[in-house]
């Protein structure tokens, strides 16, 4: 970096913890989605793992977002208020980034300048902490999760689409002539977000009602989550990409008021 470059506001991503079959564990985070964060935010992500939450006070004083993405692993029931804590079998859990995601959001609650941006998993993640429950996705004829191979060549094609709420962070991010009732979305979940509380807004709904965007106290703080996976065919996605370029602007803002160039 020479002088004349300004430093990028660094962003943590939230790691999936996975074991190995020697027993040894380590942190994994999509490539995929750091390059989007980059190119489409203008921001440099670092790995947060999975093992240390109650550091996570000291992690985000330090950083100027937050990204929870999406994963292969589920939300343990232990974590859904309501919910039977009855692990579902052949399904993946990852208690630890359970755990870590708890502490990261509870701690991103006392920054209020601090931008969170959660998708699939993280948007889950996000409602259970706010005090949200989960659910199993019902019979419908509305796709929520495309199969390769199934569904047609691509999983992150558009699956169904999504009625944008008026007045809400999303609301101003809908592209130009686009309907906002009906913006196409990519579609990978199995578990949704059934309830929230009246202080989450609900910033999108599916067809078939489901939920999918919420935001936290929005204007004043960006914490927004989407079921939907941002980071795939934002070319041709102008919600996706303004979603993505608003987190960016978001981080600067912090990075400025912290004092680093």
């Amino acid at each position: 970096m020479t002088a004349d470059t300004p430093r990028l506001p660094l962003v943590g991503v939230l790691a999936c913890q996975k074991e190995r079959a020697n027993g040894t564990t380590y942190s994994r985070v999509n490539d995929h989605l750091t390059e989007a964060l980059l190119v489409h935010a203008g921001v440099a992500a670092v790995l947060l793992h999975t093992v240390r939450p109650e550091h996570a006070g000291s992690i985000l004083d330090r950083l100027d977002g937050l990204v929870l993405p999406g994963s292969g692993s589920f939300v343990h029931p232990d974590r859904n208020h309501g919910r039977d804590a009855v692990p579902v079998p052949g399904r993946e859990y990852d208690p630890a980034r359970d755990a870590t995601a708890a502490g990261l959001l509870r701690e991103a609650d006392r920054i209020p300048d601090l931008p969170v941006l959660a998708s699939c998993r993280g948007m889950q993640e996000l409602a259970v902490h706010r005090g949200g429950t989960l659910g199993t996705v019902p019979g419908s004829d509305v796709r929520h999760r495309l199969r390769a191979g199934v569904d047609g060549p691509d999983r992150w094609a558009p699956a169904h689409t999504v009625e944008v709420r008026p007045g809400g962070l999303l609301a101003g991010l809908v592209g130009p002539g686009q309907d906002p009732g009906a913006v196409p979305v990519n579609s990978q979940h199995s578990d949704y977000v059934a309830k929230v509380p009246g202080e989450v807004r609900v910033e999108a709904t599916a067809p078939d009602g489901i939920i999918e965007a919420i935001s936290v106290d929005a204007p004043k703080r960006f914490v927004l989550g989407v079921q939907w996976h941002f980071e795939h065919h934002i070319d041709r996605s102008p919600m996706d990409g303004g979603i993505l370029a608003t987190f960016g602007a978001r981080c600067r803002l912090r990075t400025a008021s912290r004092g680093e160039r």
